[in-house]
């Protein structure tokens, strides 16, 4: 009897260690898909904002607040400050203009 304890203690911390590594892969991978989302809702949060731009007419160097951040036309596209921080830059091609 004395000899399957040593048994059981093993199985028990083997079978903790794997659930703690499956635990561990899931939070890891649920990171780094929460920041992929935060960066493709920022990014199309500025486009949106270079979208109203256009739609108001904005000029070279001329600067549009609106409430989720600023745009600023540059000669080749948008530089887009969010409030949440990040700057994004938008290039244009002619053909869109």
């Amino acid at each position: 009897m004395k000899k399957s304890g040593g048994y059981v203690i093993f199985s028990a911390l083997t079978l903790l260690m794997i659930m703690g590594l499956i635990f561990s892969a899931q939070m890891y991978y649920y990171c780094i898909r929460s920041s992929a989302l935060k960066k493709t809702i920022d990014f199309k949060k500025a486009e949106i904002l270079v979208n109203l731009a256009k739609t108001n007419n904005i000029e070279n160097n001329e600067v549009i607040d609106f409430y989720d951040g600023t745009v600023k036309k540059i000669s080749d596209g948008f530089i887009v400050n969010l409030k949440s921080g990040e700057k994004i830059t938008i290039t244009i091609d002619e053909s869109e203009d």
